[in-house]
């Protein structure tokens, strides 16, 4: 009989690739030699320190203690995940030496592609300069834009990267990104600019910005209130090759989708987008404006769409015609179908389920009264595995027991189809947001196996897309 042991060691890395808790795939490497050599890797290939972890600061020390002192599990760290910075940990630890600390752990991180540093304020020069010069791999950067610690000229450093990302960006940093866009010229294939009310972030400055970006692949602008479809349409009228796509998230209420309809049928700015984020506001005109979404993404070869609104539009703002319209013209293509904040009848997700077949994940919006009965609509979906559910605010009423509600749970799980891996249903704490569904086999009383499907706390730490942006 074959052991364990016997299988080829070339396998191991694909396996431990499934083990994503960092405690298991640290078990893993006490196992024996063999484990420890191909386990390694992965332990440190994505290393990640976020705010709700359990002693943060604490554990940001001494992850930056082992980079450090430890070549050689630095070496393997890929993607630096930090989102939390220990200002004022302890008086013994003062703030230079544990910038010194950061700066001679991230130079043994000779592999590096990803880096991820958002704690605002936490950002320092000396960090910037040893992410530019030591980290030759570099490709994707994500900071928090207040340039408090750093002169914002030390960005102009990174001229190999393809994919930016600032978080709150101040005026200095954005006075600065016209000249870093230069620098990084057409290697460049995704910006994100993320803001909250910013006056800074304004059309003239995104068609100043477009001369830049003409080989841009992935747009993301969130929460730039001073920006329209005059800005939008500068950037995606001057792109040479398409975005593949496009997210506008918190735009100004002055943003005209038919006038940037026009601007993208008469350049073909959307002839190869994949996925599209589009932000309804409160006071817009519905039955108009989704008009002229239908017509936006009329040749558009769309996989992704998601929809948000800026405040709850109340009961049934967006008219069933529409949902079922986008799902019969652009449905055979859609892999993820999400909308926030705007109700959703079952009639309408039928035709959602049912029109989609390459469907994998579905977030939606129902009244909570329809929660009971909303699980054989989701059954069409035949390969779907991600579900999430929020019931609409206005409507929820008294909310379900515990009891009641774990059954109502179970029930859409069981209807769903059996590639079904994860979901999650509001925000309570009994399911603590997103659950994963796994199928427990039971015997019946004829010895016959079946399965019945229960939900346990999801092991993936990244965090779920949904919660990783407050929508403007």
């Amino acid at each position: 009989m074959a052991q364990f042991l016997d299988i080829p060691v070339e396998l191991l890395p694909i396996i431990f690739s499934f083990v994503l808790k960092p405690h298991y795939l640290t078990v893993l490497c006490l196992v024996n030699k063999t484990f420890n050599v191909f386990a390694t890797p992965v332990l440190y290939g994505r290393v990640c320190v976020f705010p709700w972890h359990r002693d943060a600061k604490s554990k940001f020390v001494s992850l930056f203690c082992t980079l450090a002192d430890y070549p050689r599990l630095a070496v393997h760290v890929r993607n630096l995940d930090i989102r939390v910075f220990p200002k004022g940990l302890h008086s013994s630890f003062s703030h230079l030496s544990l910038l010194d600390l950061c700066v001679r752990a991230i130079k043994n991180c000779v592999n590096l592609k990803s880096c991820t540093w958002t704690r605002d304020g936490s950002l320092h020069a000396t960090v910037l300069e040893s992410l530019s010069s030591d980290c030759p791999q570099l490709e994707e950067l994500e900071i928090n834009g207040n340039s408090v610690g750093y002169d914002p000229v030390v960005l102009t450093r990174f001229q190999k990267l393809q994919k930016i990302s600032l978080i709150m960006p101040n005026r200095s940093v954005l006075d600065t990104l016209p000249a870093w866009m230069f620098a990084a010229g057409a290697r460049l294939r995704s910006l994100t600019i993320t803001c909250k009310a910013s006056a800074h972030v304004t059309d003239a400055f995104l068609e100043l910005l477009s001369s830049y970006l003409t080989d841009l692949e992935h747009l993301f602008i969130v929460g730039c209130s001073k920006v329209t479809h005059r800005g939008i349409g500068a950037l995606v009228a001057g792109n040479r090759k398409g975005l593949l796509t496009l997210n506008l998230e918190g735009l100004s209420q002055s943003f005209d989708i038919g006038t940037f309809k026009n601007v993208c049928h008469h350049t073909q700015a959307l002839r190869r987008l994949r996925s599209i984020t589009l932000t309804v506001h409160v006071h817009t005109t519905i039955i108009e404006w989704t008009r002229n979404v239908k017509d936006l993404l009329e040749t558009a070869p769309l996989e992704v769409f998601q929809l948000y609104s800026t405040d709850e539009l109340g009961d049934f703002p967006i008219p069933d015609d529409f949902w079922k319209g986008i799902a019969a013209t652009r449905g055979s293509r859609f892999k993820r179908f999400s909308v926030y904040r705007i109700q959703m009848t079952l009639a309408a997700l039928q035709s959602i389920c049912s029109r989609c077949p390459r469907l994998e994940q579905l977030l939606v919006v129902v009244d909570q009264r329809d929660l009971i009965a909303i699980a054989p609509f989701l059954a069409p979906a035949e390969n779907l595995r991600t579900l999430h559910i929020n019931t609409h605010g206005k409507a929820r009423g008294s909310p379900m027991s515990p009891s009641i509600m774990m059954q109502t749970v179970l029930d859409i799980v069981s209807h769903c189809s059996l590639t079904l891996t994860h979901f999650g249903c509001d925000t309570t704490a009994w399911q603590a947001s997103w659950q994963h569904v796994q199928r427990v086999v039971h015997l019946d009383e004829n010895g016959e196996k079946y399965t019945l499907p229960t939900l346990v706390p999801r092991e993936n730490p990244d965090i779920p897309e949904q919660f990783l942006v407050v929508r403007a």
